[in-house]
């Protein structure tokens, strides 16, 4: 008996949702490693350095994505090519490398601020080095190789392992920040052999004024997820500023790895539904936000119930003040996302843009004011207002999807 190819195509996404939760299980583990090693090794104010860093980095990976992966899917799939066929390997390394030098060049300032140079050009280092080795996973995930990119995870989490393993046997902690760059120079390497040559020359009209916007978007989008730990090390608060990190890093860790595992395979989806019009794009969308609530809100529960007893008398307690505050701000920046991916097939990409850039502005804007104004406290309360107004606009984009149709795209 043979089987059909819905049911064939049905198995092969199941099974490429298992292997990418494997994949980005094994990469959240690995940054789990190292993130809840340096907790534990490093002084506060090493580690508030080093979140600095790890801030600016993941601002330059999310760039460095949008120019090199999910502008060209979106461009390729207005001309009805799949995503698998889309990347430009050079475009996509060019901008990767630009990226990276601007998030180590600002980490080395932001930090060096303080007067800790060399420890300053090590986190700046490690900074260029995150955004760097992402570049070959993420095209492998696009690509289909999810097996691959999971071999690649696989090393991280060795890594970050070994780092645990050698902090805990009582190695200096200094060894931390070297032995964390070299894991991401090997994963850099496989990675590079792992993608080949293979490279895409499809390119619409409209190709740079997608590329562009939708690079500035992650940029609006980084600083404004960031923007609070660099305000914190601004006014120098360490202590806070440890606190929203162990708060992302470590509460939430488990919501992460669905998100980033599910959430590309939820754009191509919506890149291929697009074809069908808004109301299929409208129905994986609305089903995915809801499955990212439920999740956030399971691990928040969690993470603060284990926050306030098994790490109760180490660095990670200080994540406690911060952990609803921080759940709701991540609830509101996926599920804004989503409702800007699902617009994106329909709607010139001026609107994202603009949709994008309003939000930060205000995102930036009112976070700069509650931190100087009311410090910490400050932050808390800004935090939560505004994470109520963005859900309430994504909700509305949604609502309103179905009465744009793909002919108005310009």
């Amino acid at each position: 008996m043979t089987t059909s190819p819905s049911v064939q195509n049905a198995a092969l996404t199941r099974a490429g949702v298992l292997v990418r939760t494997l994949d980005q299980g094994l990469w959240s583990l690995g940054f789990f490693a190292f993130n809840i090693t340096a907790g534990v090794s490093l002084t506060v104010s090493e580690f508030a350095s080093l979140s600095v860093g790890a801030a600016l980095g993941f601002i330059a990976v999310a760039t460095s994505r949008a120019w090199g992966i999910y502008a060209p899917i979106v461009d390729a799939a207005r001309m009805g090519v799949r995503p698998e066929d889309s990347i430009d390997r050079w475009s996509s390394w060019r901008g990767t490398i630009a990226f990276a030098t601007a998030a180590g060049g600002a980490s080395f300032v932001w930090i060096g601020r303080s007067g800790e140079w060399g420890y300053a050009a090590a986190v700046a280092a490690l900074a260029a080095t995150m955004v760097i080795s992402d570049l070959p996973r993420q095209v492998l995930i696009i690509r289909g190789g999810y097996a691959r990119a999971a071999l690649l995870a696989g090393l991280y989490a060795v890594g970050g392992s070994l780092a645990a393993a050698a902090i805990a046997l009582g190695i200096d902690n200094t060894a931390l920040i070297p032995i964390w760059f070299c894991t991401l120079m090997i994963v850099l390497a496989t990675g590079l052999v792992f993608c080949g040559t293979a490279t895409s020359t499809v390119k619409s009209d409209s190709h740079f004024a997608i590329a562009w916007r939708i690079t500035a978007e992650a940029v609006y989008l980084g600083f404004g997820g960031q923007i609070a730990v660099l305000l914190l090390y601004m006014i120098q608060d360490d202590t806070a500023t440890a606190g929203i990190r162990f708060a992302y890093s470590l509460a939430f860790a488990p919501a992460f790895v669905i998100i980033q595992s599910v959430q590309p395979l939820i754009f191509k989806q919506l890149a291929t539904l697009s074809a069908q019009g808004t109301r299929a794009v409208l129905a994986v969308s609305v089903r995915w936000n809801i499955a990212v609530a439920l999740g956030l809100g399971g691990c928040g529960l969690v993470g603060y119930a284990a926050l306030s007893t098994v790490f109760s008398d180490t660095g990670p307690a200080t994540a406690l003040p911060y952990v609803l505050p921080v759940g709701l701000a991540i609830l509101s920046a996926q599920t804004f996302e989503v409702a800007l991916m699902a617009t994106r097939f329909f709607v010139s990409p001026a609107f994202t843009h603009r949709a994008r850039l309003a939000s930060v502005l205000v995102d930036v804007g009112s976070q700069s004011v509650g931190v100087f104004v009311g410090g910490a406290a400050g932050l808390v309360w800004t935090l939560i207002v505004l994470s109520g107004m963005r859900i309430a606009l994504s909700v509305a984009m949604l609502l309103v999807l179905p009465r744009r149709d793909r002919t108005e795209t310009t």
